[in-house]
């Protein structure tokens, strides 16, 4: 009977042990940096945006979860055109050297971004996030420009060439 007892609240232990009530736990869902909306006016658009034949005074750019974007480019007409497309984007090791754009020591990213709107174009290149401020510089790789290649991820912003 002794051991029929000891047997019967070891059991007991055992069956209470393991319906022990246990706290869910689920991962934080990592967001893209990328996501959201990003303006650059004035100073901030890149400079070969701001000249002829662009002439661009102002870039809303749109970055969706689903890996879609949207850029709405103001020129100095207030004519707005619209980029639409996807993009694929990858974590690298590098960071930002740079102490010009408010980014410095920001994890850089590789872009890809595949225009399909309102012609279809690739664009490479690399973009960095701190806080609410993105350095982004990308290139276009297709159909190919003459003489350019776009900046990378261990090269940093600038090291695009453009000969």
């Amino acid at each position: 009977m002794k051991k029929l007892l000891s047997l019967l609240l070891m059991l007991t232990f055992v069956f209470v042990s393991g319906c022990k009530d246990e706290e869910e736990t689920t991962a934080p869902v990592q967001v893209d940096p990328i996501v959201g909306t990003w303006v650059s006016e004035g100073a901030n658009v890149a400079p070969g945006l701001t000249v002829a034949p662009f002439n661009v005074t102002k870039i809303v750019a749109t970055f969706n979860a689903n890996k879609s974007y949207t850029v709405v480019q103001t020129d100095k007409n207030n004519v707005t055109t619209t980029l639409s497309g996807t993009y694929t984007n990858t974590e690298t090791t590098n960071t930002d050297a740079s102490a010009t754009y408010g980014t410095q020591g920001a994890k850089i990213y590789n872009i890809v971004a595949n225009q399909s709107s309102p012609s279809a174009v690739t664009a490479t290149g690399i973009y960095a996030i701190s806080g609410n401020k993105m350095t982004y510089e990308v290139i276009q790789t297709t159909p190919p420009l003459t003489g350019v290649s776009a900046p990378t991820s261990a090269g940093g912003f600038g090291s695009e060439a453009i000969i």
